[in-house]
Order: C-alpha cells, then structure tokens, then sequence
C-alpha cells in the first residue's frame, strides 16, 4: 500500500477525524502501534486539516480527501478568489502551470473543454489525481513538470494561469516577479507566442504599478478582497490587443459594489477637498491597493480630506460607497471632549494619514478597544493632526 493508499483508507481516515484536536507533538512520541510507521504522514495530514478549517471546509466535508503539505494550504487559493478567477478566461484549452493543491484548476476548468494540471511535485500530481475524482467533475490532464520545461515544448495555443511562488528572499524583494519562481519576466517571450491569455496571480503586496511597466501586455488588473482584506492581485494580459488596463477592485463577501478606473482617468482627474462634513468615508482594502483615490470622486459625490488622507466626506448620505461609513458626531475633539462623549473611554482608533499609530494613539487617549464608537485620527489639507469621534453606519 503507497502513501496515498493508506491515507485514504477508511481506518486512518476515522483516526485523524478522532484525533483533530490531540496534541500532535504527544501522537508523534507515542503513536499506536498500527500507524508506527506512518505516524508523521498522519499528523502532516491532521495540521493540513486544521489549517484548512476556515480556507476550505467543503474538502472537509468530503470523505477521502487527502491534503497536500501545510505550506502548500496556506499559499492556496480560497474557493471564493478561485471562483472569481474563473470568471475571467473561458474557452477550448487551459493550462495551469503550477497545479499545486488544485483550488484553481478545479474552479477554472469548468469553464474550458479540455484543462492541463502542471506540477513540478510529484507528490502535489499523485494527490490532486487522487482528490479530482472526489471534488470536481470532468476530464483535467496532470503532467509532471515545471512550468518552464512544459511551456518550452507546448506546441499549440490557449489560456494559460500561473500562480508564481515568492522565494525566500528578503522581505523587501520578496513581491517582485523576478524574485518569484517560475519568474514570469523570463517566459513571456514563448507566452506570447503560445498564448491566447494569460492570467497571473500575483501576492497582495505587488507594487501594481512595476507589474504593469514589467509585463507590458497588461489588459485587466483584478484587485481581490475578502472581507476587506486584500487576498490577490491578477493581471490578465492579452497579447493581440494593445490598450490601457482597466483595473477592477472587488471585495468578496461583501456588499460592496465592484469598482473600476483608470489609471491615466485617475491621473487627470481633479479633486475638491473639504474640511470633515456630516458623513465620513473609508474606502475598502482592494481601492486603496488599487490606488483609486481621485476616481472614487468621479462617481460618488463625495469630497477628499486632503491629497495623502484616504477618508472622504459629504454633507448628505451616499448610498452603496465600496467602503465603510460613518456618521460624525464630532469632527475635531481633544481628550476631554472625548471624556464626555465616551464615559467609559471605549472606542475602535482608526487612523488615516495620522503622525502616530493607532496603539499609540489610543495610549495616548486613554481608550479601551470596542464599543460602538469610533476615533478616527486623520490630517487635514493643511496637514494639521485632528480627529473625528463618529459612530459607523455600514
């Protein structure tokens, strides 16, 4: 029996299942005896299933699902940003160059008549043939190899989806393309010739703007959130079309309206700036990655704090702002008028553009996390440090 077998079998399935919460470190030094062997194989698969819990409960809701690596889990893709992905390229032939656990294959190849698993892990090919029969439906080819060596013989044309992984460079290089493998700067000469589209995913923190100078046929940037934090940042490029990439911002669980711009429509617009009105706004995590700070006016009429102050005002409420809300009660408070507002000094410190950050600010207040309240410490357009005490509406 191989490795995949046994973790697959119905007795160790039951086993981990009973042994989800045990101290893995106590089952490592005393295994039972009819799992000796394999024990570090068990308990792997038992910290994959933890770390899976709030990423993908649906592979734990199936019997016989076998989890690659911890690390493999934590750099997956959620269902949620798969799905999303899956939205965006369709049609007879896709290529995911680096399968890893599957997540977006799986997502992906609904939407395309024939899809190709590439996965330089010859442990990562075994258990997504041994999981796809169990979690999607459908013909996916798996094809042990890097994505460099299967690009380099691809001899006919279609989608192709790469999912980069970071090297362990430092921290300050490490969300550069060129410090990812497989590095996508070197492929896109046989990419352009051998591709339709090409959708690449990218870590949160990429700088946008160096990716765009970089990969040149950029047609699409997608900035996903879920729950307003920034999960992936995708560019699709197109080879046979030259034009300016609309960048898309969207906030999954949420009811936040996706938003779209522009760069050089952002770059020529013109902002007018207010002092804190009746409502403050505080855009979503995928806006404020995207860089959308004047275009967010051209469509709601709202009016910007001051040129690096990423919080918005009006006078009268706008409905559906990709973005929180908050109603000020109070739009330039010291300590103890805050005293009088919060007689138990509780409040959540958000700050935008403020000279200290907010664990220093909240010492400084003397405020207790929580509540209903909050202090928002921001800097006017005459850089002056103020903050505004509101309550949130959405």
């Amino acid at each position: 029996m191989n490795d995949l077998e046994f973790l697959g079998s119905e007795d160790v399935q039951q086993f981990m299942l009973e042994n989800q919460h045990s101290d893995l470190q106590k089952l490592l030094l005393n295994p039972p005896t009819q799992f000796k062997d394999q024990v570090k194989l068990i308990v792997d698969q038992i910290l994959s299933r933890r770390k899976a819990k709030g990423k993908l409960p649906d592979w734990l809701d199936q019997p016989g699902v076998i989890f690659p690596p911890p690390l493999s889990l934590e750099q997956c893709s959620s269902p949620e940003t798969a799905e999303y992905k899956s939205q965006l390229m369709s049609g007879k032939m896709l290529v995911d160059l680096t399968g890893g656990m599957g997540v977006d294959t799986l997502a992906m190849s609904r939407e395309f008549d024939h899809t190709t698993y590439v996965e330089h892990s010859e442990w990562l090919c075994d258990v997504f043939q041994h999981n796809h029969p169990l979690l999607g439906n459908g013909a996916i080819e798996v094809i042990n190899a890097s994505a460099e060596d299967y690009l380099s013989r691809f001899e006919s044309r279609g989608h192709f989806f790469i999912d980069p992984a970071r090297r362990d460079v430092s921290k300050k290089q490490v969300f550069h393309f060129e410090n990812c493998s497989p590095n996508v700067l070197e492929l896109l000469p046989l990419f352009q010739s051998k591709a339709d589209l090409l959708l690449i995913k990218a870590a949160p923190m990429i700088d946008i703007t160096l990716g765009l100078k970089q990969l040149q046929h950029v047609h699409q940037i997608h900035v996903v959130s879920i729950k307003n934090e920034v999960k992936e940042v995708l560019f699709l490029l197109d080879f046979k079309e030259i034009s300016e990439p609309l960048i898309k911002c969207v906030n999954l669980r949420s009811e936040h309206p996706a938003f779209s711009f522009t760069l050089s429509g952002e770059k020529d617009l013109e902002v007018t700036f207010s002092s804190v009105k009746k409502y403050l706004y505080d855009p979503n995590s995928a806006i404020l990655k995207a860089g959308a700070f004047k275009s967010l006016t051209s469509i709601y009429d709202v009016d910007k704090l001051a040129p690096n102050t990423h919080l918005y005002t009006s006078d009268q409420l706008i409905e559906g702002f990709p973005g929180r809300v908050f109603e000020v009660v109070a739009s330039d408070v010291g300590k103890k008028e805050l005293g009088r507002h919060l007689p138990e000094m509780k409040a959540n410190v958000v700050n935008k553009n403020y000279p200290i950050k907010p664990e220093e600010l909240k010492k400084k207040l003397r405020l207790k996390d929580g509540g209903d309240w909050f202090v928002m410490g921001y800097r006017d357009l005459h850089e002056v440090p103020r903050i505004a005490l509101s309550k949130r509406i959405t």
